[in-house]
């Protein structure tokens, strides 16, 4: 029996810790980059939202990768969606 172990037991040992990486660093990390893909694709104009840079505004066009928004009456600035921390409205 105890030769079977030390036969196997360096494969159990590998395959377990690949199963604890997965679930502990890989799902979790496939879980955000699906909820943040989900709200990049809920961007809509007239959407208040804050960047990653701090900045606050109001999307007024989508072009692609890029949004314009509106942070103050003529001030347009142009971002990549992914610039996009937090949608507040």
């Amino acid at each position: 029996m105890k030769e079977l172990f030390t036969q196997y037991g360096t494969g159990i040992m590998i395959v377990a810790w690949i199963a604890i990486i997965y679930f502990f660093m890989i799902l979790p990390n496939k879980k955000k980059q699906k909820k943040q893909k989900e709200m990049f694709d809920s961007l809509k104009e007239g959407n208040e939202i804050v960047t990653i840079g701090g900045i606050k505004g109001t999307i007024s066009s989508i072009q692609g990768d890029y949004i314009q928004i509106r942070v103050d009456k003529g001030v347009n600035l142009t971002v990549r969606k992914s610039a996009v921390a937090v949608v507040l409205k």
